[in-house]
């Protein structure tokens, strides 16, 4: 699929206005880490491992400088998209971007023949249950060192 290009005129101040989608779907370590180290104190903690057959999916979105602003990081396997990171640039939040990497990685995920999405997730509960994610399971982690507990939520959406 070819790039895409999305103009936001109301972030110009710090961004360009220009904003490129670039599509993988190859592994690529180093964009997961990005995702990960900006992500450090949201994501739930999980076992980075996916079935030998599981096939990549990253996408990204990338400022006319080529920084990366916002992403997704997911795995597919079987009739399953696994969604694993999700992350974008907190002046871009709130403006659409997050929605439209998940529905495009739910496209991309039916073209491969997925039936269902799966997230886990510790915040934004409201935004994915609002892109029609089904709560399925949550647990309260405790962090005995810093005494803080926090949920982690498992939510699945039918793509079919």
């Amino acid at each position: 699929m070819s790039n895409k290009i999305l103009q936001l005129a109301q972030h110009q101040q710090r961004y360009s206005g220009s904003y490129q989608f670039t599509i993988t779907h190859e592994l690529d370590a180093d964009f997961r880490k990005y995702l990960t180290r900006k992500l450090a104190d949201l994501i739930p903690p999980t076992v980075d491992q996916h079935p030998a057959e599981a096939q990549p999916l990253d996408i990204s979105l990338d400022d006319i400088e080529g920084d990366v602003v916002a992403g997704l990081s997911a795995f597919t396997c079987g009739t399953t998209l696994a969604i694993d990171l999700l992350w974008v640039d907190e002046p871009l939040r709130s403006s659409g971007i997050g929605r439209r990497l998940m529905q495009m990685a739910e496209e991309f995920a039916r073209e491969r023949g997925c039936e269902r999405a799966r997230i886990s997730v510790t915040n934004g509960l409201p935004f994915f249950v609002d892109m029609g994610y089904t709560l399925t399971g949550t647990v309260q982690q405790v962090d005995f060192n810093a005494g803080s507990t926090r949920a982690i939520y498992w939510l699945t959406k039918e793509l079919i």
